[in-house]
C-alpha cells in the first residue's frame, strides 16, 4: 500500500503508562518503518508536567476545557474546534482512534468523518462493563456518538462480542473485526542459557521453580487470590514450599488484601513482592521465571500473556478472557474456569517441568506466526484499505468479502 498519512487519536498516551499507550507508540513506530506517516493526537496531561515528547513521529496535544484527572481524559468545544482546524491543514488519508470510551477519540472521529469526510477505524481495547443504570444514562449517548466510525476493530474475540452487544442495532451494516495487539518478537524473546542464569542469580534464585505474576492489584485481576491457589497447588502436588518461588510485581487497591492473604496462607515466606515496574525492566523477570500466572477474569487482551509466550514461558490463566485468543489450552498453556482449576493447573505444572518447557517453546512459535508486528501490521493495513474502499463507494459486502479473504 502506498504511504498513508494517518491520524492516531486517543486520550491515553504517554506520559501516562499503560497498555493502550505502549500499543499506540509501537503502532506508530511500525507504521513509520513501513513508509507511512503517522501523527498521534492526544491531550496535554497538564497534571503530569514537565515531560518531554521525543518520538520519531509527530505528537500533537490539544488541551480541553474539562479535564477529568482521575480518568486521564479531557474534552471541550475549543478542543474540538482546534482539532478540526488541524485536520484542515494536514489532509489525512485515514483516522485510527483507540478506545471507543475515549472522549478525545470520539470527538476526533466526529471531526474526521463528520466534517472532513476522512474515514475512521476504531480499535476497542476493553470491555464496556457498565451497570444497567449507567447504561440507561450513558449508553445511548455513547452509541450515538460512535455513528461516525466506519470500521470497528476489537483486540480479542470476547471484546468483539462485547462491542457488538454494546452497539446493537446501531452497528447497522458496519463490521467488528478481531485484530490483536502486536509484539516485537526480537525484543521479547526467550533467553540464552547464560542470560537466564544471570537473571535468576540477580534475584537470588537457585533451583526453585519460579512462578511470576505481573499486573495491577485490582479485584478484576484476582492477584490477591494467588496465595490461596498456590497453597492448594502445593498440597495437591506434594512439592515442598522451599522448591517454589513466587514473584509478584504491581500495585493497586487490592495490594493490602494480597499482603494479608500472603501472611494468612504462609505463602509470603516464599514470595518476593515488588511495586510497579516500567515495562523496560520486565524482560529479565520473564527470563528468570518458569510459569506466568494470569488469574484475571475480564482481561480484554492481556499483553502480559503475549510477552510471556514471546519469551518462551508457559501461561496459566482463566478461560473467560482474551487470553483464550492466544493460549492453546494444553499446548501453549493451561486455561481454567475456576479458582480450583487454577490450583490444579499450577499443581500439574509444578510436577511436569519438562512439559512446561515444551509448552513455552510452542507458545513462542504461536507468537511468531500470529502476533509479531509484521503479521499484525499487514492485517491492519488491509483493514485500512477496506475502510478506504468504503469511502470510495465500493459495495460494502464485496469489500468485506475481500477483507476476510485477505485476512485468512
Amino acid at each position: 500500500m502506498e504511504g498513508l498519512k494517518i491520524a492516531i487519536a486517543s486520550d491515553w498516551f504517554y506520559p501516562k503508562v499503560g497498555g493502550i499507550e505502549s500499543h499506540i507508540d509501537e503502532l506508530a513506530r511500525n507504521l513509520l518503518h513501513r513508509g507511512h506517516n503517522p501523527y498521534v493526537i492526544t491531550h496535554d496531561y497538564r497534571y503530569m508536567r514537565p515531560y518531554v515528547d521525543s518520538f520519531p513521529y509527530p505528537v500533537i496535544r490539544f488541551s480541553g476545557t474539562v479535564y477529568f484527572r482521575k480518568y486521564h481524559v479531557s474534552t471541550g468545544v475549543e478542543q474540538v474546534w482546534r482539532i478540526n482546524e488541524f485536520y484542515k491543514r494536514e489532509g489525512f488519508d485515514i483516522t485510527h482512534v483507540h478506545s471507543i470510551y475515549s472522549p478525545l477519540a470520539i470527538a476526533t472521529s466526529a471531526v474526521s468523518r463528520g466534517l472532513r469526510h476522512i474515514p475512521v477505524v476504531a480499535t476497542n481495547h476493553s470491555f464496556y462493563g457498565a451497570s444497567r443504570y449507567f447504561d440507561v444514562i450513558f449508553g445511548s449517548i455513547l452509541r450515538k456518538n460512535l455513528d461516525k466510525i466506519d470500521t470497528f476493530v476489537a483486540v480479542s474475540s470476547p471484546v468483539a462480542r462485547d462491542t457488538r452487544e454494546l452497539l446493537g442495532k446501531n452497528l447497522k451494516d458496519r463490521h467488528v473485526l478481531v485484530l490483536p495487539n502486536g509484539i516485537d518478537v526480537e525484543k521479547w524473546r526467550p533467553p540464552e542459557p547464560e542470560e537466564r542464569e544471570r537473571a535468576r542469580k540477580h534475584l537470588g534464585l537457585k533451583d526453585e521453580i519460579v512462578i511470576l505474576y505481573l499486573g495491577r492489584m485490582t479485584e478484576r485481576k484476582q492477584a490477591h487470590r494467588i496465595p490461596f491457589m498456590l497453597r492448594e497447588a502445593l498440597e495437591i502436588s506434594g512439592i515442598p514450599r522451599r522448591k517454589v518461588r513466587l514473584i509478584m510485581v504491581g500495585s493497586g487497591p487490592m495490594k493490602s488484601v494480597l499482603e494479608k492473604n500472603l501472611r494468612t496462607t504462609g505463602i509470603g515466606d516464599i514470595t518476593d513482592l515488588y511495586g510497579f515496574m516500567e515495562r523496560g525492566r520486565l524482560l529479565p523477570l520473564y527470563w528468570a521465571s518458569d510459569i506466568v500466572l494470569m488469574p484475571g477474569i475480564l482481561e480484554a487482551f492481556p499483553v502480559v500473556g503475549l510477552e510471556a509466550m514471546a519469551t518462551g514461558r508457559m501461561v496459566i490463566g482463566r478461560n473467560e478472557s482474551g487470553l483464550s485468543d492466544m493460549v492453546v489450552n494444553g499446548v501453549t498453556g493451561l486455561l481454567a474456569t475456576s479458582e480450583g482449576e487454577m490450583a490444579k493447573s499450577i499443581a500439574w505444572a509444578l510436577t511436569n517441568p519438562e512439559l512446561v518447557r515444551v509448552m513455552g517453546e510452542e507458545g513462542r512459535k504461536v507468537v511468531e506466526e500470529k502476533f509479531s508486528w509484521d503479521v499484525i501490521l499487514s492485517r491492519l493495513l488491509e483493514i485500512y484499505r477496506f475502510t478506504l474502499e468504503l469511502r470510495d463507494n465500493v459495495d460494502r459486502r464485496y469489500a468485506f468479502y475481500k477483507l476476510v479473504r485477505g485476512l485468512k
